[in-house]
């Protein structure tokens, strides 16, 4: 399992971080493009997949997350990079090897997990993912809320949303 936290620039709802911030976390993001040396730290992280075309459903209908580099080798290799909430998520499918992503989890925290559980479910059921039979959709986004979960010493509310094979967004809020 590959989990990573990481804490929104701006502790507010995902509709006012996106218009308040996103011009800075564009360019963190394509920053972290340029390579090393363009960021300090943390710079992005790649995700494996047998299947690009349901992650781009997730990041693209769900999250809206901008895509900022889309690279195709025929016969070789599919990327797919966007940014999210200031990371560069890369989203990488072997054409010649495809492998199912496994289990990555990437945790934020918020301020108001219901604000944004209530945008993002609505970003879903305005998507065309939601047209899909219930088998189709659950193989795409899964939404879970839990009221009590420890996070170290502290407990949060905690929004799940399950993405494609095992990729998972975990939003906290404290208590």
């Amino acid at each position: 399992m590959i989990a990573v936290t990481a804490a929104s620039a701006e502790d507010v709802p995902q509709s006012q971080h996106r218009q308040a911030d996103s011009a800075s976390q564009e360019r963190s993001c394509k920053a972290a493009i340029q390579g090393p040396g363009s960021l300090e730290g943390f710079e992005s992280m790649q995700v494996e997949t047998s299947d690009i075309t349901r992650h781009e459903q997730f990041f693209e209908s769900v999250l809206h997350a901008p895509v900022v580099q889309s690279m195709d080798h025929p016969q070789v290799d599919s990327l797919r990079g966007y940014c999210y909430r200031g990371v560069l998520i890369v989203v990488r499918q072997d054409l010649r090897t495809p492998r199912p992503t496994g289990w990555v989890q990437i945790n934020f925290t918020v301020s108001d997990v219901a604000a944004l559980q209530g945008e993002l479910e609505q970003a879903y059921r305005a998507s065309s993912i939601y047209q899909l039979s219930e088998e189709d959709r659950a193989k795409i986004v899964r939404f879970r809320l839990k009221p009590d979960v420890m996070r170290g010493d502290r407990q949060v509310i905690r929004l799940e949303v399950a993405g494609p094979e095992g990729f998972m967004i975990g939003f906290d809020q404290d208590k």
